[in-house]
């Protein structure tokens, strides 16, 4: 027998689906499908095939449908009605309920039971129980690696736990000075006597990021990080004795402690020697707060980048708390990439057709205790090589020395011309790499770039010395003393731009809510920082 297409139609002769066996179009299949039904309409329910000229049709009513397979009149009768009944029973298994709908939803699964059934026209020597194993790709090797898998990746689970509870138990014996009888950290101890050195710079890089704590303890014993207490003298602290050596290297603005950096905060105010004082307040005062996270990659492309902004309204006097703000023309607030959140009290139809920032409840004034309350947030999540959200765009260069240890490292910077009127302060990098032998080389600092401190929590702090504005471009070069180049990363970056807003916030005017043309006079500060912004 040769099966020249297997189709399902509805029973007024709306074809549904196909497969075509043999060299056969579109068309051609259509006209065959439509003399089916003239002539199928001409005959007793009885029969299952009927024929014309050039074809067969054997064919299977269900409930609305008709199953039919097209064939050559020559082809058997009997293996014709057995293939039609193996078609027949692999439909069943893909559909419960025999709709239109059902079958479009299957339709991938019932064309692939039929090319298991027939090759090139030719029905294959399968069951209708093979042909759904062939389907489900299902075998008992495949179960037993399956499981042999699983039982690995648990294995693996518990393993990882396990280790994961030892390394915290020793990290609380480091923290609470437990050592062994040698004077040395079992870690340390069981270490010590390998000369391979992958495990020296494994353990390097390990506790080069670990916790102070555990770097110091590790120091202490490697003698990589301390130095011998013979050399200082006792009493004397590790950044103090850190900040002997990059001194003695000619970097005369070390910083002496590490106070002004507090953990888990922003580094933009790494660099300010005092906290700034709060903001006078002379009736009411409005800031725009902007901070910039963004991710580059060693070449200079944009991995990722994302805006997050707060608007916060600070009023000291009763008389301007039945207040209405009214935003500028300069921001979109229906801008759906800005993804705006008003305060929970705010009216938010009114912000989206006015561009106003005013209270739900009439009845109630704004708070005039002189506290800053957020009353609108913003967040925007730019695409990769998007420019539009990132100020200040970074690139580097790292080649090994030709000491082996060390590397030179050239760190690109410049500022987005797009943003005009920008002026970029307070810019400094951080190394993640406590160590004093660091040099600049003054050949290629172009802003006066110098090492500001060497942090137990942050690393190297280079500082670049003058502020940069829109379009303007410099570069950083230093060598430093490194087991190798990824320990040098990320770099973190901080800066501060003062009277800034990239989502365009601004105020038009500040009025009485009865009465807007009695406007009320304000103070605005605005400003934009870089919160996680680095080289990776």
């Amino acid at each position: 027998m040769v099966v020249l297409a297997a189709s399902i139609t509805t029973t007024s002769g709306k074809p549904l689906l196909s497969r075509q066996f043999k060299d056969l179009s579109k068309d051609r299949v259509l006209e065959l499908l439509s003399n089916f039904q003239n002539l199928v309409s001409n005959i007793s329910s009885d029969h299952t095939f009927v024929e014309d000229r050039h074809v067969r049709y054997v064919y299977k009513p269900f409930d609305e449908f008709y199953i039919i397979l097209i064939t050559n009149r020559q082809s058997n009768i009997i293996q014709d009605l057995t293939t039609l009944n193996l078609f027949s029973q692999t439909i069943t298994t893909h559909v419960n309920n025999y709709d239109e709908y059902e079958i479009y939803e299957n339709a991938f699964g019932i064309l692939s039971s039929f090319d298991e059934i027939i090759c090139m026209g030719y029905k294959e020597n399968l069951s209708a129980t093979q042909v759904s194993n062939f389907l489900s790709m299902e075998s008992h090797e495949e179960k037993i690696q399956d499981i042999i898998e699983r039982n690995k990746e648990m294995e693996a689970t518990e393993e990882r736990k396990r280790r994961a509870k030892e390394i915290a138990r020793r990290e609380q014996d480091r923290k609470n000075g437990i050592v062994g009888p040698d004077g040395m950290t079992p870690e340390i101890a069981k270490f010590s006597g390998s000369n391979d050195p992958n495990v020296k710079n494994a353990f390097n890089s390990y506790y080069t990021h670990a916790s102070a704590t555990a770097s110091q303890a590790y120091a202490k014993e490697s003698e990589h990080l301390y130095t011998v207490p013979s050399r200082y003298g006792n009493g004397t602290s590790y950044n103090t004795n850190r900040k002997k050596e990059v001194e003695a290297m000619g970097h005369s603005k070390v910083a002496g402690s590490s106070s002004n950096f507090k953990p888990g905060g922003s580094k933009a105010s790494f660099f300010s020697n005092e906290e700034e004082s709060k903001p006078t307040n002379n009736g009411i005062l409005l800031s725009v707060n902007e901070t910039i996270n963004a991710s580059f990659n060693r070449d200079g492309s944009i991995e990722s980048s994302e805006l997050k902004g707060v608007f916060e309204i600070r009023v000291n006097d009763s008389s301007y708390a039945d207040s209405v703000i009214k935003l500028s023309d300069s921001v979109d607030v229906k801008d759906r990439s800005l993804q705006f959140k008003t305060h929970p009290n705010i009216n938010k139809a009114q912000f989206l057709n006015e561009k106003t920032i005013a209270l739900k409840d009439s009845s109630k004034s704004f708070p005039h205790n002189d506290q800053s309350l957020g009353v609108l947030r913003w967040r925007k999540v730019g695409k990769a090589d998007d420019t539009s959200l990132v100020p200040l765009e970074l690139a580097t260069w790292v080649t090994p020395n030709s000491t082996g240890s060390s590397f030179d490292v050239t760190i690109e910077f410049e500022v987005n011309q797009d943003f005009q009127d920008i002026k970029i302060e307070n810019l400094g990098f951080f190394v993640p790499i406590p160590t004093s032998s660091i040099k600049i080389n003054e050949d290629n600092n172009d802003f006066d770039a110098s090492v500001v401190d060497i942090n137990d929590e942050v690393g190297i702090v280079l500082k670049i010395g003058s502020p940069l504005e829109s379009g303007q471009t410099g570069s950083v070069s230093f060598t430093i003393e490194s087991e190798a180049e990824e320990a040098l990363f990320p770099i973190d970056t901080s800066f501060i731009v003062k009277d800034t807003s990239i989502s365009g916030v601004n105020i038009e005017y500040i009025a009485n809510r009865e009465d807007t043309a009695d406007v009320y006079p304000y103070d605005l500060i605005m400003s934009l920082s870089s919160d996680e912004y680095n080289i990776v």
